[in-house]
């Protein structure tokens, strides 16, 4: 099987300024690089499962609003599932 990708949609920009948090401060308290941050908040890098979980309780912020699959990936998904 080849290498699976997704597009995914991140809302952790904007809850980190509701927050209050700057990048840095985010990263710091999640355990990453600001760089990190600022990467995944542009959509050029999907955290693992255990930095994202750590962003939501940070952010107090459920993981599925932070992070989720571009409506298209979802239907695709969906179209998959039922064809079997």
């Amino acid at each position: 099987m080849g290498r699976v990708t997704a597009d995914v949609h991140s809302d952790v920009a904007a809850a980190r300024r509701r927050a209050g948090l700057t990048q840095k401060r985010l990263g710091e308290l999640v355990g990453v690089s600001r760089q990190t941050v600022v990467e995944i908040e542009a959509g050029g890098y999907n955290p693992s499962t255990a930095v994202a979980l750590r962003m939501a309780v940070v952010l107090e912020t459920p993981v599925g609003e932070l992070f989720a699959l571009a409506d298209g990936e979802v239907a695709d998904l969906r179209a998959r599932r039922d064809d079997e």
